[in-house]
């Protein structure tokens, strides 16, 4: 069971961080999430980065640890995990074909 929390500070472990396309009262919205550590449990806050028709990227999620048994060990930051996320979505897309070959199938 995760528990919801109202802040997150950039030197906080996080165990990993997504950008998904959610429900909301506003409509189809982008936000991140984070899922960070707090008191040995996982914690998640998320913000609303807008209109979900404003990003072409496709959701993402980046690991930023692992669950070993009851352990849960942590090699990322929120500031490194968001740096890997702005730097995923500022690059090119690719044909997603590409991974099963379908490109080649005429």
């Amino acid at each position: 069971m995760e528990i919801a929390t109202n802040y997150i500070l950039d030197n906080e472990p996080c165990f990993n961080l997504s950008e998904l396309n959610l429900q909301s009262p506003l409509g189809k919205r982008r936000f991140r999430v984070y899922m960070v550590v707090r008191n040995d449990r996982l914690a998640r806050y998320q913000e609303d980065l807008g209109d979900a028709k404003d990003f072409s990227r496709d959701e993402f999620r980046i690991p930023g640890g692992v669950v070993i048994g009851k352990k849960i060990y942590i090699e990322h930051t929120v500031e490194e995990l968001r740096a890997i996320a702005d730097e995923r979505r500022a690059q090119k897309g690719f044909d997603k074909r590409e991974l099963v070959g379908l490109d080649k199938i005429k």
